[in-house]
This record gives structure tokens, sequence and C-alpha cells, in this order.
């Protein structure tokens, strides 16, 4: 039986342990927003808006969003045309959704379900701040008044932080790092003539 040297088998377990950091999945953590209160005013994008800044760490990920809310939309409008945009704060990248969105009648209606955003690629800027903007699809009143309001309820997303997955520059760095010191390691086993 062939026997591996110790410093051999050390260098493999190092190099295994490095690459499984490297490789690993970044940790995701649900991000639990209660919406109660928020109300839809105006057009997306117009003044007067609800709008909320969540800090969710810098550069994470919107993996999915899921919900279960109660909201009212206030005759003419219907709850169909209450939304919610959310992104990075910039307002460049943002994903708008209607859980009424079959629903064109006014009055109360709850609503739950899941979506997985991963086909969009979405995520938060340096800052780290998630926003929420509540608007209209259509605007029956007058600028500046409620159309409807998120009686309660929750928008939950989960999100992967950015730093959990090391940068591959970094893994790089540390490869090569660890090949020096198995190369130092290796001359010095060797048995002098």
């Amino acid at each position: 039986m062939k026997r591996i040297p110790h410093f051999a088998a050390a260098s493999v377990l190092a190099a295994s342990a490095l690459l499984g950091l490297a490789s690993a999945p970044a940790l995701a953590a649900p991000i639990v927003i209660d919406v109660a209160g928020a109300q839809s005013i105006n057009l997306q994008g117009e003044a007067g808006n609800t709008m909320w800044f969540i800090d969710v760490g810098a550069n994470a990920v919107l993996n999915s969003l899921s919900w279960s809310l109660d909201l009212e939309a206030f005759a003419p409008s219907v709850l169909s045309e209450m939304q919610v945009s959310f992104g990075g704060s910039s307002g460049l990248d943002l994903v708008t959704f209607a859980p009424g969105g079959a629903d064109f009648a006014s009055g109360v209606g709850s609503y739950s379900g899941s979506l997985d955003l991963g086909a969009f690629g979405l995520s938060v800027g340096a800052d780290g701040l998630l926003r929420l903007e509540f608007s209209e699809a259509f605007k029956d009143f007058a600028p500046g008044v409620a159309e409807g309001e998120w009686q309660r309820g929750t928008l939950t997303f989960d999100v992967t932080a950015a730093s959990a997955v090391p940068e591959p520059a970094s893994a790089a760095l540390a490869l090569l790092g660890l090949g020096l010191v198995l190369a130092v390691r290796a001359r010095r086993a060797r048995p002098t003539p």
C-alpha cells in the first residue's frame, strides 16, 4: 500500500476546503415587509407616492417574492390598478407587481402567492437599499388623492447577501497562495543527497 506523504495529504485537504468555500452557495435570508397603511396614490414615478427604502445589504440579490395581503381600492379605481414597484434605490431597474392583476372590481381583495425573481437578475446597489414604490396603473382621481390602501399583510423577499460568495479574483489569489505554500513544503520535504 502506497502512503501519501503527510504534507501532500494536508495539501489536498486544504485545497478541497478552499474550493468548497469558493463554490459554496450564498446564504439566503427572508426580508419581511409589513405593508399595512401604504397607499396607492399616483402613477409610478410621480411625486406623492408612498415610497419606502429597506436596507437589505450592499449588492444583495433578490431571489423571490411571496405575498399575503389585503387591499382596498376606492371606487371607481379597481384592485387590478394597485401596484408596487421594487428594485435598487436608483429606480432604474424596477419590477412592477400588481397582486390583484385580474381583479377588475373596487372594494377589498385578499391575495397570496409567490414569484421566482431569478430570471430578472435583480440586485440592489452598493448602498444596500431596496426601493418600494406603491402606485396606481391608471389614475382615476385628482393627483395626490389616494385611490387605494394596502390594508394589511406582508411582502417577503428572499435575499442573498453578495458578501456570502467570494469574488473569483479573491478565490484565485487564495489558490495561488496555497500553491506557493505547498511548493515550499514539497521542497523542504525532499531528502538531501
